[in-house]
């Protein structure tokens, strides 16, 4: 039986089988689990931006267990975006619906709190600000689980990372869209996200004052360098130091406007740096809970070592930040092994995802 694999659309060719169903920004079915790929379907894919398929058996697909069902998550986002879209048109946020799509990704990450967090999205690139507000809110969930915070505290911490950047909707279109580094000026305004969030929730019906606080806090650094407060250590609130992990590592893995993103092990690298004692700004015990629990390259991912050798990542090593189990199909000159190994190896031995 064929194993399913992360394939670039680049690299796709006619006559591959996808094995998951890939969705648009809104939810929509743009192409079906088992359907088979033409030439005209990598062109659709290549002109909406996505980076990557599945491909392999649908069948096999089916045991490729997620925290969270992509037709949830895609259902989120259109949640997410259609509220954002009301607020800043001038209605008041309806956390409602906000709230029944948090409850299921609370509900699913839950009932699949054992399987390890795969970092590699797969997302067109016009979907940044909605997609992430959703990426956080999962990432913040399993990281709440690993944490062992109980199922109210979960749905609360869930609510706040989903809505913890409401308050750009109050931001200048021409400062968040901005293909260039921001100015000075500039950065005052975006700044004032956090307190333009915290405005927009606190003492509505729907979102506790801890939730609220993570709109506010989410951008404060355990070392004090952060905003809007300057606030420090214990002054940030458990929510807000877990969110803050998240939105750093979603935030530098994705394609912006301005900047490509960096490789999931890149930015664990980075995360891990700044929960060291020479930087701190990030909560030490959130971050090493969150690389306990992290995959960069999942299962079924195709990566070429730094040996040039190429292989299948088949699980993970004793620790999933530093190392995983690759399947070494073929040689550095490309030819295929007569019988492939399994070895353990650092992530900083795998080159790239091919």
């Amino acid at each position: 039986m064929r194993k399913i694999r992360i394939v670039r659309v680049e690299d796709l060719r006619p006559g591959m089988q996808l094995a998951r169903t890939v969705y648009s920004a809104d939810g929509r079915v743009l192409l079906s689990a088992g359907v088979v790929i033409k030439e005209s379907y990598i062109d659709r894919l290549r002109k909406l931006g996505f980076p990557a398929v599945y491909v392999g058996d649908p069948v096999e697909a089916e045991a490729f267990r997620e925290a969270v069902r992509e037709s949830t998550r895609r259902r989120a986002i259109a949640v997410v975006k259609r509220s954002f879209n009301e607020v800043k048109l001038g209605s008041s946020l309806q956390l409602e619906p906000i709230a029944q799509v948090v409850n299921d990704i609370v509900d699913e990450v839950v009932a699949n709190r054992e399987v390890i967090l795969p970092l590699t999205d797969i997302r067109s690139h016009d979907e940044y600000t909605f997609g992430h507000s959703v990426n956080v809110c999962i990432i913040s969930v399993m990281l709440g689980i690993a944490l062992e915070l109980d199922d109210l505290t979960l749905r609360d911490l869930a609510m706040g990372a989903i809505l913890h950047d409401v308050g750009k909707v109050k931001v200048p279109e021409e400062i968040l869209l901005k293909p260039a580094p921001l100015t000075s000026k500039e950065w005052t305004e975006m700044r004032k996200h956090t307190l333009y969030g915290f405005q927009l929730l606190r003492g509505g019906d729907g979102v506790s004052s801890r939730a609220a606080h993570v709109a506010y806090q989410h951008h404060e650094r355990s070392d004090g360098s952060g905003y809007p407060r300057a606030l420090a250590g214990n002054g940030i609130h458990l929510f807000a130091k877990i969110v803050a992990v998240a939105d750093t590592y979603d935030a530098m893995t994705s394609d912006r406007i301005y900047r490509k993103g960096v490789t999931p092990f890149a930015a664990l690298k980075v995360i891990k740096e700044l929960a060291s004692e020479e930087s701190g700004q990030l909560d030490k015990h959130v971050v090493d809970t969150f690389l306990a629990n992290v995959v960069p390259y999942p299962p079924g991912s195709k990566v070429r070592l730094n040996t040039g050798e190429v292989g299948m990542v088949v699980g993970k090593g004793a620790n999933s930040f530093d190392s995983v189990m690759v399947e070494v199909k073929y040689d550095a000159y490309g030819r295929a092994l007569s019988k492939p190994t399994i070895i353990t190896v650092l992530n900083m031995r795998v080159a790239h995802m091919v």
